[in-house]
């Protein structure tokens, strides 16, 4: 696929945002009925892929990977690091205990203070806040984006990668619900089911570039539009008994969707982007929810609460503390975090020195000008103001 050299910085995709807020809220429902809410982190990996492209691969000042790698850190870490301990504390005031994992309870922990959990050093299981082992998974996959994908990377090869991995998730383990196994002794399933759906992703952004302005775009996408939403609710549906290995096309559908929705030409996004908002709260969201739904339990069961009922008080619960969390503490920390980080690597500069023959040669007539030449005093206050200003 031959995609021009385009600066598009600055663009933003309100129909992908409300895409990732619903995708977030489906595992709200998840945690609490069961199904196919797992799923949504693999659109989530194929879209950060497509956004990443956008930002970094195809941005109009290329970052370098250091300042690449801040970035993410900055983006990921501080409500990955507040959750966490909000977890800790929720759990010790619920039971009274920490929790116990097969891997360790301080061993597990010391990963996620790292962000290195879930990348095949824990591999009996899920521990602490456990959504987040995406979070893991993600920061991984971009540093290697950053390090070994370029323009020039040929879309035929990303694809066959991309391919490859859900194959080997596929004859591993019939299906993409796995994130801490280790096929082989040294591949974790969870780091090659992100890394696959990123490639992925990358390679559906670079779709959007190839048929952007395209005339068939704006007269068929409001029923490509249509057809991704039916093709979803058809997987949802069908996933039963033999069919449930269907779910491993579910990367190549977000890869579709995905370019689709960032046209915005159909009726279907252009009344999705009204739920913009749900996507800037979706990290907030994501990382909340298992605390909430901890809580809503708690009071659920002496209470005989059915699932309808905590999933309707979880739902707004955790929408109304993502506002708040959001607003007040992942975008400031991670703008402080970002200037600490920048502030840690950035070079000092040089200090500037001149030598004494390179100085410039002062008179006397110069030192001895202010005194020949004085302001004049009606005029002093002026040229003070002047200065100043």
């Amino acid at each position: 696929m031959c995609v021009e050299k385009v600066s598009v910085s600055g663009q933003r995709f309100l129909a992908l945002d409300a895409l990732r807020g619903l995708a977030a809220l489906w595992v709200v429902y998840f945690h609490v009925y069961g199904g196919l809410g797992y799923l949504a982190v693999d659109f989530f990996l194929v879209l950060s892929g497509f956004i990443l492209s956008h930002r970094y691969l195809y941005g109009g000042r290329q970052a370098s990977p250091l300042e690449f790698i801040n970035h993410r850190i900055a983006r990921l870490y501080p409500l990955h690091l507040y959750t966490l301990l909000m977890f800790m504390l929720v759990h010790w005031l619920i039971y009274w205990t920490m929790p116990t994992f097969p891997d360790g309870a301080l061993f597990t922990f010391i990963q996620n203070l790292t962000m290195t959990h879930n990348i095949g050093l824990n591999p009996q299981g899920l521990t602490w806040n456990y959504p987040s082992w995406s979070v893991a998974v993600e920061f991984w996959v971009n540093v290697l984006f950053i390090f070994l994908i370029t323009r020039a990377t040929r879309s035929g090869i990303l694809f066959l990668l991309g391919t490859l991995g859900v194959m080997v998730l596929f004859v591993q383990h019939g299906q993409l619900n796995t994130q801490a196994e280790n096929y082989f002794g040294f591949l974790n399933s969870g780091l090659l089911r992100g890394m696959s759906s990123f490639l992925l992703g990358i390679v559906s952004y670079r779709l959007y570039l190839f048929y952007r302005g395209d005339w068939r775009v704006e007269r068929y996408a409001k029923w490509l539009e249509v057809l991704c939403a039916l093709a979803v609710l058809g997987i949802i549906w069908s996933r039963t008994g033999s069919s449930m290995g269907m779910d491993v096309f579910v990367p190549y559908l977000s890869l579709l969707m995905v370019a689709i929705f960032a046209f915005e030409q159909g009726w279907l996004s252009r009344v999705v982007r009204k739920l913009a908002y749900l996507g800037e709260i979706s990290y907030s969201v994501y990382l909340n929810h298992l605390v909430v739904l901890m809580v809503v339990r708690y009071f659920a069961k002496p209470q005989g609460w059915d699932k309808p009922v905590v999933l309707g008080l979880t739902l707004v619960t955790v929408l109304i503390y993502s506002h708040f969390t959001h607003r007040y503490l992942e975008i400031p920390l991670g703008k402080k975090m970002r200037r600490g980080l920048e502030w840690l690597t950035s070079k000092p500069p040089l200090p500037l020195s001149i030598h004494p023959v390179d100085q410039p040669a002062v008179s006397r007539d110069q030192y001895d000008y202010p005194k020949r030449n004085p302001i004049p005093r009606e005029h002093r206050e002026v040229v003070m103001a002047d200065v100043a200003d």
